[in-house]
């Protein structure tokens, strides 16, 4: 059986074998001398012992040199090479690392519980040069314990973690274990996969690079889909009665995994007060759609749900992501003046009034007016101004619009035959506009061009999304726009002149479009882009963006960011840090979170489905700003991956990446090392040695004993 040694140069102290035989040659017995008087007349005679030159205890010198053999055995830490060791130490000191899914999915059934057990049981066994890593992970990862020697610290970890209410994405973790095996120096590496490999989770295209050689094992917990009642996402239609606003809200229930049809109860809740109830039968497998009666909206930040009851569900009937939150306030509708040519009937702006009624969200409140440009109070009230067919004024009209503009409020002018500016109000409007033109008779001419990276035109850029080409222009106005640095033109007929232009004015924008948004000089207004056209034109003109009526868990808000808030539905928030207002927010849990005042940024993080809640500190009595947050609908889809697909996908993700001094000598010396110290026949060697040493005191004890006692007896005369 071949042996090693992993410190060869300790054997040299087997010389010292040496020294029990040296000792043992010239060791010198000491006789007791008696001195006489007068023995200067006796001739003095040589003594030789030859018992000197032998050696008397054979037992005792074999004791002393084999714990000495034994000893410097030890020190060179020798160990086995047979095939049978090397299977046991495998193929050296291992990197491991744990993935453990934390995700929202996870709480179902007892898959929280299994996985746990299934960590645990993954750091067992590790040798005594194991590194081991834990990372956590839903839709972000995290190393809660990295390349730990020992299971102690992950099974600590283990006993604190708990789910959170994110979604799964398997990519930043796979990416974090790459990183970990990638850098780690140990010969072997391994990854565990602890989760309900949800679907939803993995796109095939995260673009792993295992190093070769890992050895990967998937724990699949609850790999059979369970049956399950869950509410998507909701639709929240808005419009006006009698000056109010109404809120009409839409649910979708989703069951999957039934055996026969199942009635449930969806309930409309605002401000934690019950409003309506709704009764459903479900397929065993299929959606289906909730309705709920209008709702007058009149109160800022209400908090509203809509939940599945989960009174009367049989038991296997699991109610996963069961609930969506919302938050709706009054007045977000973004606010439009429609200022037709004076004496104008009705129709001259009916396809641009029906295109904005159509609006789903906040939506558009649209006051039309046929009379002068109104003051600054009213002005204050609307977000774009859109002059259809009619000139930009001059005087104190076109001064009221500049100022709105310049505040940041949008003017768009549709040229038409009458549409146009002079030269003391064309310094806010981008070029000069020229005379009507005729367009390809009986053809009409085409929009040749458009800029699908500007906002208005970016909703169209894929493919299957509209088409503008269809749309015909029999007449259109000339126009020369001249470079300047705040002008650009968005849109082109096929001849080349301008069709759409735009030109920033303080913080606000005019736009100007060459021809009408009705049905005589083109058939825009007849084409299926029409409506998305007139709500991108109109949303871009009054720099607003669709308030969020919920966010998704796992989002972060920087609430110092004022346009982000704003967009948000937040922007008090906002604009009380920047006043030097402190505000505490509340999470859904009950903890608090503080958010100084100051130069932010100050972020966020909606990491619990509930609402969070704004408000000053110690302050009771305000009603709060409220934050609504919900799971990802993804959550619900509990379909689970196939096993080898994930693993044949992270295997080759573009070609393995060979490990980081896996083929080096300090590997080598690391396999040898792991080796030697899983069968530390070092502890028996020094345990040996430790024995011999002890039985050799004792033995050489009673030795020394005996030889006295002769000593003592032998005659006087015959010692001097």
């Amino acid at each position: 059986m071949p042996l090693g040694f992993l410190v060869p140069l300790f054997l040299v102290g087997l010389a010292g074998i040496v020294v029990p035989i040296v000792v043992h040659l010239t060791r010198k017995q000491r006789a007791k001398v008696i001195r006489f008087p007068s023995l200067m007349f006796l001739e003095k005679v040589p003594y030789t012992a030859e018992s000197r030159r032998r050696i008397h205890h054979w037992f005792l010198l074999a004791l002393r040199a084999l714990a000495l053999a034994l000893l410097a055995l030890a020190f060179a830490r020798p160990f086995l090479q047979d095939e049978a060791a090397g299977a046991l130490a495998g193929s050296g000191p291992t990197e491991h690392v744990v993935l453990l899914d934390r995700s929202y999915s996870m709480a179902i059934e007892d898959r929280w519980a299994t996985a746990l057990d299934a960590a645990r049981d993954a750091v067992g066994g590790l040798g005594p040069l194991d590194r081991v890593s834990l990372v956590l992970f839903d839709q972000s990862a995290a190393a809660a314990v990295r390349s730990a020697s020992g299971p102690e610290r992950i099974r600590s970890a283990l006993d604190t973690v708990s789910i959170t209410d994110r979604a799964t994405r398997y990519g930043p973790a796979f990416k974090l274990a790459q990183t970990i095996l990638e850098e780690s120096e140990l010969p072997g590496k391994s990854l565990t996969v602890v989760s309900d490999l949800q679907r939803g989770g993995w796109t095939g295209e995260e673009g792993i690079q295992l190093p070769e050689g890992t050895t990967v094992s998937m724990v699949v917990v609850g790999d059979t889909p369970p049956a399950n009642v869950s509410l998507g996402d909701i639709t929240l239609g808005r419009d006006r009665f009698q000056g109010a606003e109404r809120v009409t809200p839409r649910a979708r229930i989703t069951r999957v995994g039934g055996d026969a049809e199942l009635d449930v109860q969806v309930v409309l809740e605002l401000d934690g007060r019950e409003l309506q109830r709704r009764s459903v039968t479900l397929p065993p497998a299929g959606a289906v759609p909730v309705d709920f009666q209008p709702f007058t909206l009149s109160d800022r930040h209400t908090q509203g749900v809509v939940r599945v009851v989960p009174d009367g569900l049989p038991a296997a009937e699991l109610l996963q992501d069961n609930a969506r939150h919302f938050v709706l306030s009054p007045g977000r509708a973004t606010g439009v003046l429609l200022l037709d040519p004076p004496g104008a009937g009705a129709d001259a702006s009916l396809h641009l009034r029906r295109a904005l009624e159509v609006a789903r969200g906040d939506g558009y409140r649209v006051d039309r007016s046929t009379g002068a440009v109104p003051g600054a109070d009213q002005l204050a009230e609307v977000q774009v101004v859109i002059l259809n067919d009619r000139p930009f004024p001059a005087g104190s009209e076109g001064e009221r619009l500049r100022d709105f503009a310049a505040a940041g409020g949008g003017v768009v002018l549709v040229a038409g035959s009458r549409g146009g500016w002079s030269a003391e109000t064309g310094a806010s409007l981008p070029g000069t506009l020229g005379a009507v033109e005729d367009r390809e008779e009986g053809q009409g001419g085409r929009l040749g061009y458009l800029n699908y990276d500007h906002p208005v035109f970016e909703l169209f850029r894929g493919p299957r999304r509209g088409d503008f080409s269809v749309a015909r222009f029999f007449r259109a106005r000339s126009w020369q726009v001249p470079p300047h640095d705040s002008v650009s033109v968005l849109a082109r007929f096929d001849d080349g002149s301008p069709a759409l232009a735009e030109r920033r004015v303080g913080a606000g924008r005019t736009l100007v479009w060459a021809s009408t948004l009705d049905a005589f000089w083109t058939d825009l207004a007849l084409q299926p882009v029409f409506v998305p056209f007139v709500h991108q034109l109109v949303r871009h003109a009054s720099g607003r963006t669709d308030v969020l009526d919920a966010f998704t868990a796992g989002q972060i808000l920087d609430v110092s960011d004022a346009r982000a808030m704003e967009t948000a539905g937040l922007g008090e928030v906002a604009e009380a840090l920047a006043a030097s207002e402190d505000r505490v927010a509340l999470a859904p849990s009950g903890a608090g979170i503080e958010l100084p005042a100051g130069a932010g940024p100050h972020f966020l993080e909606l990491g619990e489905q509930g609402f969070y809640e704004i408000r000053p500190p110690g302050r009771n009595d305000v009603r709060p700003v409220a934050v609504a947050v919900n799971v990802d609908p993804a959550e619900g889809d509990l379909a689970p991956l196939d096993p080898q697909e994930v693993e044949a996908s992270i295997r080759s993700g573009g070609g393995n990446v060979p490990a980081a001094g896996a083929d080096t000598e300090r590997a080598q010396e690391l396999r040898l090392e792991d080796r030697e110290r899983r069968q530390s026949l070092w502890r028996w060697l020094l345990a040996g040695a430790f024995l011999l040493l002890a039985a050799e005191t004792v033995l050489s004890n009673r030795v020394s004993r005996g030889a006295g006692r002769t000593r003592t007896s032998a005659p006087q005369g015959a010692q001097g």
